[in-house]
């Protein structure tokens, strides 16, 4: 194993050690106060975005390694950007943190069975690229559900010091994460680089662009159907629409080596914070425009 996949399965971990630290029993009874919310972002995280995947990729132009690496990038629900992102736009922070906590147990079973199910789908050599179920299910929970269990038992144990050291922590895996993937972007392959170039940028983007605005607007529109408040509404967009790209990188880089699968993942990365911040802020205006329009 790389330098680098064991610095991103470390910084993976710290950042579900944070995400466990920084939950309470207050949290979790967030989803029995608003089942209805948290049932539709969860069928739309878990299943919706899966089959969309699955039914779209094969359609579009990408080679089949990096139609599997943006569908592996779909099994992967947003972590804490996704809450950054919901506390910065105003939206519903407290379904976010509920979506958050729930997934992080959820997707220990999700990932290796859609995996599984999906790169057979992608890739007809499968000789080049294993993932067995039970190999994935033990990786993700010693990565996942390990440090997210640790801490929130800290939280529990260590109340006062927890809330002391959430800050400084968000602002250490911020940087941690930065140097994982400028190493990811800038480093030879075999020093744990991708390989990524400009050529590579410009061939996945509109694909991994596109499929973006459909997981942020689509899930938007299925909320105001089903009649949820406007932050709830923005909020179900946002987490379904931003995918975790450290997972996706441990899932393609680390687990399963392939460099080629990375490389959509770090596309990704590149805008997809810029543009689901931009999302939620036009949202925002556009539904105080209207409610401005109806007081007129």
């Amino acid at each position: 194993m790389a330098y680098i996949d064991i610095l991103l399965s470390l910084v993976l971990g710290l950042i579900m050690f944070g995400i466990g630290s920084s939950l309470t029993v207050g949290d979790y009874r967030q989803i029995f106060q608003r089942p209805k919310a948290v049932l539709i972002g969860l069928v739309l995280q878990m299943v919706f975005l899966p089959l969309l995947g699955l039914t779209l990729l094969p359609l579009t132009s990408l080679t089949p390694y990096y139609q599997a690496g943006l569908f592996i990038l779909l099994l992967c629900p947003g972590g804490t950007t996704s809450n950054f992102i919901s506390y910065l736009v105003k939206g519903d922070v407290a379904l976010s943190i509920s979506l958050t906590s729930i997934n992080s147990f959820l997707i220990l079973f999700s990932i290796p069975f859609f995996t599984s199910v999906g790169l057979p789908v992608f890739l007809e050599d499968q000789t080049a690229v294993t993932l067995g179920f039970w190999t994935t299910l033990r990786e993700v929970f010693l990565v996942i559900l390990v440090p997210a269990g640790l801490g929130l038992l800290f939280h529990r144990r260590f109340p006062v010091l927890s809330e002391k050291i959430e800050s400084p922590l968000k602002y250490i895996n911020v940087v941690l994460l930065g140097i994982v993937f400028a190493i990811k972007f800038f480093a030879d392959e075999q020093s744990g680089g991708s390989g990524l170039t400009r050529d590579d940028i410009m061939f996945i983007f509109p694909i991994a662009f596109g499929m973006h605005l459909v997981a942020l607007i689509l899930p938007f529109l299925v909320g105001r159907w089903a009649k949820l408040p406007f932050n709830q509404n923005v909020t179900i967009g946002i987490e379904v629409g931003l995918q975790n790209t450290t997972l996706a990188l441990l899932v393609t880089g680390t687990m399963i080596g392939n460099n080629d699968m990375t490389k959509p993942v770090l596309v990704f990365a590149l805008f997809s914070f810029f543009t689901t911040t931009a999302f939620a802020f036009i949202a925002r205006w556009l539904s105080a425009s209207r409610r401005i329009e109806k007081e007129r």
